[in-house]
């Protein structure tokens, strides 16, 4: 039989605005710090400039080819780096009606200068590719131009997102600190709204996917800072751990084929 859980609200735009300003308003309880490192970062560096050698060794005949090989290891292990292994700091502050996660990648300033400066002269270089060899260019330079418009803008301005609670139900907590996805033993944790999840009764159907994907909770911590936020969630959301949702579910499978089979 489906669950159907006629108090819940409608999840239209107005009211995802209405609970995240909420959020926004709301006074702080706890808030936390922690650094989102990458494990294994230098050595997927490693890997994209030793990748550059090969290849110049491979093709290169002259200086000039190994000195061009080079300069090119070094722009894109710079880029490999600093875009998708560079550190993050995340700063969440837990409120009555949600949590607030702020997220800033911990990168030299130069390093978006540098970007701005190489989308100004990729500017100049689309133009003149357009003045030189004609309409035709347009089909590169002109993507190439767009792009480099954007990147003029290239900074490292935090992204923050708010996660309204759904207190009406009861929160599953997902978490595995003894497997952490970062180093210092930081892992990421999620709450999420179980009982809205399709059962395997429900013919596929998923009645409040889009509720539960809005109301579900995601942000990063260690083990001690994690028993600290639960502790402040009592009296604000009921939780549940996972292994007791699982126990939970474990049971109501047993009752169900006890049930079918007499």
């Amino acid at each position: 039989m489906k669950k159907q859980f006629k108090h819940l609200p409608k999840c239209t735009e107005e009211y995802k605005q209405q609970q995240i300003q909420q959020v926004l308003e709301a006074d702080v309880i706890y808030e936390w710090e922690c650094d989102l490192v990458q494990g294994l970062r230098w050595v997927q560096t490693s890997c994209v400039v030793l990748m550059s050698f090969v290849f110049a060794v491979l093709l290169g005949d002259s200086w000039g080819w190994y000195l061009a090989f080079g300069l090119l290891g070094l722009v894109m292990g710079s880029a490999s780096y600093f875009l998708y292994q560079s550190t993050k700091r995340q700063h969440v502050k837990l409120t009555e009606h949600g949590i607030i996660v702020s997220t800033v990648e911990l990168v030299p300033e130069v390093f978006y200068v540098a970007t701005r400066y190489a989308a100004y002269v990729g500017i100049v270089v689309c133009l003149l590719a357009v003045i030189f060899v004609g309409p035709l260019a347009f089909v590169g330079a002109g993507a190439g131009a767009l792009m480099a418009f954007k990147m003029t803008g290239f900074n490292n301005d935090p992204k923050v997102k708010a996660f309204p609670f759904l207190k009406t139900l009861k929160y599953t907590i997902w978490t595995d600190f003894e497997n952490p996805s970062f180093e210092n033993g930081v892992n990421s944790v999620s709450f999420k709204n179980m009982d809205l999840m399709p059962r395997e009764n429900d013919d596929g159907d998923d009645l409040y996917g889009e509720l539960r994907r809005f109301h579900c909770v995601v942000y990063s911590c260690n083990k001690e800072q994690q028993k600290v936020i639960e502790s402040c969630l009592k009296g604000v959301i009921s939780t549940e751990s996972d292994d007791e949702y699982m126990s939970k579910i474990k049971r109501e499978k047993n009752s169900a084929d006890k049930i079918s089979t007499s």
